[in-house]
């Protein structure tokens, strides 16, 4: 065969592939998307009080089984209301994410604890899950002035799923 024709064969089998992997990155990258499959949140009160010691509060739990997509939050049983004094505080929130073989199935739990300060200023964390496993959040803060704070705890199954639109639009 001609030299010339065996350089355009070479040449044009490697543009292919190029171009075949460039569509492969391009759905990798921006056809996929997570989606909420369920969210559970539970709150409460949080008051400042400046005549009472500042500490450490437990607020409650959160869970998520994702082999059927219940997720499940709930504040502190003995009151969803709690009081602490001005200065440092630290609150924290148990989480379990439940999963019979292990694996993540496409699928993420996402944990937050928010604590809103007297002020209204949020502070927050949150802990993405990819397998079986539990432990403990926790949020610390200042608050300098007495007042009513509030907190939040939030448990959401998130899927990662293909976008044929997001294959369309582009």
């Amino acid at each position: 065969m001609n030299r010339k024709i065996v350089y355009t064969i070479v040449l044009m089998v490697g543009l292919a592939g190029v171009l075949a992997y460039g569509a492969l990155v391009y759905v990798t990258l921006y056809a996929w998307e997570e989606v909420a499959v369920s969210t559970a949140s539970s709150s409460g009160s949080v008051v400042f009080l400046d005549n009472i010691s500042h500490g450490t509060h437990h607020l409650g739990s959160v869970h998520a089984s994702l082999e059927s997509d219940i997720d499940i939050s709930y504040s502190n049983p003995i009151s969803p209301s709690i009081e602490t004094g001005i200065g440092i505080n630290t609150f924290t929130t148990s989480w379990n994410d439940i999963r019979r073989d292990g694996s993540s199935g496409g699928k993420t739990a996402v944990f937050t604890l928010t604590v809103w300060d007297s002020a209204g200023v949020p502070h927050s964390t949150s802990l993405k899950s990819g397998r079986s496993g539990s432990g403990t959040m926790s949020v610390s803060l200042f608050s300098p002035e007495p007042g009513e704070g509030r907190f939040e705890l939030t448990s959401t199954i998130l899927e990662r799923r293909l976008n044929p639109s997001a294959l369309s639009d582009r």
